[in-house]
């Protein structure tokens, strides 16, 4: 081997290592053909199974997909080939099932919602499903819904939540304004609430509606249950900023939305916000950054970097801003998150070749900060 290729080679290695090291390595767990864009709608959920290993759930669209499943034993280092947990929609249905979460429960069952979506057919109508499983997903009761809410409901992928007193929550949107057009406005944030361990759901009393009166959508929302007992909601705009918003009883009502101005997010997508067990900070990831592709005429968005923050007092402020991933050529997005033991996060994210996990020891995110 030649001098210039040793160096060549070395050169890789050091870049594989920065971006690949102890603290932070990358797995490809769904490959796709490359595509421009990233595999939006495709990511789903992760959860921990009794015996340790990692179930993951996705979407696969076409005749012979549906919400698929894959399982890892070495905590996300390998994975198993797919199989389905739910089958697409036969024809003559119109729709497609999309966007799985998946949450452990008190009582040791684990819950699998997700959406069944007829976009782009107008006027806009989804509605929101769960499964339950009591053998660990071996397998899983009848479908029924989460909510009768009228129109165009979604729960997005890693949306549902267990509050301390057991009850659980789904954090959704309604295409209130505009059921016949214009995807990407109208929207509004909703929760809605099981005390019973999923068998009977209620919707929120109201919606965090920013678009009556400022034409700002409040849209794929997470939340988190703070140290105090309240609910921060954290959703995506395309105002130019995340809003936040409060519920002081368990996700009944909600404050009014408010701009999150310390946080950029140039180009809206799907935010999370998650405690980090080990340290009981709050984990914020979203995208944070916009760059722009030319294909066949037409300039695409692309949402071109995940970014994440770690806040110490609740939310309020925000510290060590960092990139998972950051490349004005790819597209990111539709995170999901499970922490390993004490030590180690599992983020699952699009990109344009398919769906890659990141496995990221918890010091990485208090890091050195990149520029806002």
């Amino acid at each position: 081997m030649g001098f210039q290729k040793i160096i060549a080679v070395v050169l890789c290695l050091c870049v594989a290592s920065v971006a690949c090291g102890a603290d932070f390595d990358v797995v490809h767990i769904v490959k796709k053909e490359k595509q421009t864009r990233g595999y939006r709608g495709n990511n789903g959920d992760l959860l921990i199974l009794k015996d340790g290993a990692i179930l993951f759930c996705y979407t696969e669209y076409g005749e012979h997909g549906g919400i698929m499943a894959k399982k890892s034993v070495d905590q996300g280092k390998t994975w198993s080939e797919p199989w389905t947990l739910v089958p697409q929609p036969k024809l003559p249905a119109k729709g497609r099932y999309v966007h799985p979460s998946l949450l452990r429960i008190k009582n040791g069952e684990i819950l699998l919602a997700y959406n069944y979506s007829t976009h782009p057919a107008k006027p806009y109508y989804a509605t929101i499903l769960y499964r339950r499983s009591a053998d660990e997903g071996q397998t899983w009761t009848e479908q029924l819904p989460v909510s009768a809410y009228p129109g165009y409901n979604l729960v997005h992928n890693d949306k549902l939540l267990s509050l301390r007193d057991g009850r659980i929550i789904a954090v959704g949107e309604n295409k209130k304004y505009m059921p016949d057009s214009n995807d990407h406005n109208g929207y509004v944030g909703l929760t809605f609430y099981s005390d019973d361990q999923g068998h009977s759901w209620h919707s929120s009393k109201n919606t965090v509606d920013l678009y009556g009166t400022r034409k700002i959508e409040v849209q794929e929302a997470d939340a988190v249950e703070l140290k105090d007992g309240r609910l921060m909601m954290f959703a995506r705009s395309y105002s130019g900023y995340p809003v936040r918003a409060y519920s002081t009883d368990r996700g009944e009502t909600w404050s009014e939305g408010k701009l999150i101005r310390d946080l950029k997010m140039p180009y809206a997508g799907l935010p999370t916000v998650r405690r980090i067990p080990s340290t009981g900070d709050l984990l914020f990831i979203w995208v944070s950054e916009k760059s722009t592709i030319e294909e066949n005429g037409r300039k695409l968005p692309m949402r071109s970097a995940l970014t994440t923050a770690i806040s110490r007092d609740e939310g309020k402020t925000f510290l060590h801003q960092r990139n998972i991933v950051q490349d004005p050529t790819n597209d990111f997005g539709y995170q999901c998150i499970e922490f390993i033991d004490d030590d180690l996060a599992l983020i699952a994210y699009h990109t344009n070749d398919g769906l890659h996990l990141a496995r990221i020891n918890v010091d990485w995110f208090y890091g050195e900060q990149v520029d806002p």
